[in-house]
């Protein structure tokens, strides 16, 4: 993906450094490229190049010279007081300086993805896909599996956004950051004429030790419970919209609310966990049953210990993948507990590599089926 050009004209060099090196320091590097000025006409030399994109942060000391000055790029300015809505900052963005710097960025790249929304856009081909992972019956493992499989596809340079849409979020103790703001998205969902990419941008957490972004409810049963399919259509087409995850996890609880049902339709691949157990074998069966024939659905077995007893054969597809089962997760005490097992994290790439590569055989042999029965 073309990385978004940030163009910095400053007065305070030292600021603008540290802002430099925050960027090609972090996740911020694979998606953005700063050039940093202290001179005004060094800058509109700059300006006068055709075909130039991106933003152009300035501080307020410029605002005078520039506010009116004509650029390709989006203006933001960057300023010591926080500011209310006056009319030209509805031209014109202000934002605070005096904010971490990942709020700043995540801010900058929420305000230019949200007035050129095709500006950086992906292709159909490269765009974020969606896994979702889901269960018949409760204690699966749906969220230890997703919140490994984020921290293992981040490690790997991908960029990941884990979202839960369970009523209750356990996933939200053990991620490091700021638990609960999904919950402030939903107010925004409810207005179907309201754009929700720019503020879905500034309200994601980050979890800095597992590098990927998280959205999880907190304390919001009710508001979850009434969330439409269509609010969340709008949702996961708002995240891809954004045009800046390779992944979208969306952790699953176990019903048929049409929140869950909607996630499933629209998911690109589905890694439906099973444990060897008889009431979960008559759980899945049955919902097979009541549940469109999802072909994106690829059965994973979890918590094996080596032998399996109960026969998955109604199915209809061998089990993709068996994770392992795990002594110390039988009673949690702590968060930490859940971060302290390489095995069955190492254990949940592999598994998603299995599915991975299940899809890509499924894809080329229903591509060639076709091309047989469109033969002449």
């Amino acid at each position: 993906m073309k990385k978004l050009q940030l163009f910095v004209l400053d007065d305070d060099m030292i600021y603008a450094e540290r802002l430099a090196i925050f960027i090609r320091a972090t996740e911020f590097a694979e998606r953005m490229q700063v050039k940093l000025f202290s001179q005004v006409e060094l800058l509109l030399q700059v300006l006068e190049e055709p075909n130039l994109s991106g933003v152009l942060l300035i501080s307020d000391a410029f605002y005078p010279l520039l506010q009116h000055h004509r650029t390709s790029l989006s203006k933001i300015f960057l300023s010591q007081h926080i500011r209310n809505s006056d009319p030209p900052e509805t031209v014109h963005p202000f934002l605070f300086r005096f904010q971490p710097l990942h709020d700043l960025i995540s801010h900058i790249h929420a305000i230019y993805t949200d007035r050129s929304p095709s500006g950086s856009g992906r292709t159909q081909v490269n765009r974020t896909r969606v896994i979702s992972v889901y269960s018949s019956s409760g204690n699966a493992g749906k969220s230890i599996t997703a919140v490994h499989m984020a921290k293992q596809l981040a490690f790997r340079g991908e960029r990941v956004l884990y979202l839960s849409l369970e009523s209750i979020s356990v996933a939200s103790q053990w991620l490091q950051g700021e638990s609960g703001r999904l919950s402030q998205l939903l107010y925004y969902l409810k207005d179907s004429s309201e754009s929700i990419r720019a503020k879905l941008a500034l309200l994601k957490s980050h979890d800095a030790t597992r590098r990927f972004d998280y959205l999880t409810p907190l304390e919001q049963i009710r508001e979850m419970q009434e969330m439409s399919g269509e609010q969340v259509k709008k949702l996961l087409a708002s995240i891809v919209g954004l045009s800046v995850y390779d992944t979208l996890i969306v952790d699953l609880e176990t019903s048929v609310h049409p929140r869950i049902v909607k996630s499933l339709e629209l998911s690109d691949v589905i890694i439906w966990l099973i444990r060897d157990d008889w009431k979960d074998a008559f759980r899945t069966k049955t919902l097979l049953k009541q549940m469109c024939a999802y072909p994106q659905i690829h059965f994973v077995m979890t918590s094996f210990r080596g032998t399996q007893t109960n026969a998955f054969n109604f199915l209809g597809k061998e089990v993709t993948f068996k994770l392992p089962y795990i002594p110390d997760w039988k009673v949690m005490s702590s968060a930490e507990q859940v971060w302290q097992s390489d095995i069955f994290s190492e254990q949940v790439y592999v598994m998603l590599q299995a599915v991975c590569n299940e899809t890509e055989r499924n894809s080329k042999e229903g591509a060639h089926s076709y091309l047989e029965s469109s033969a002449v």
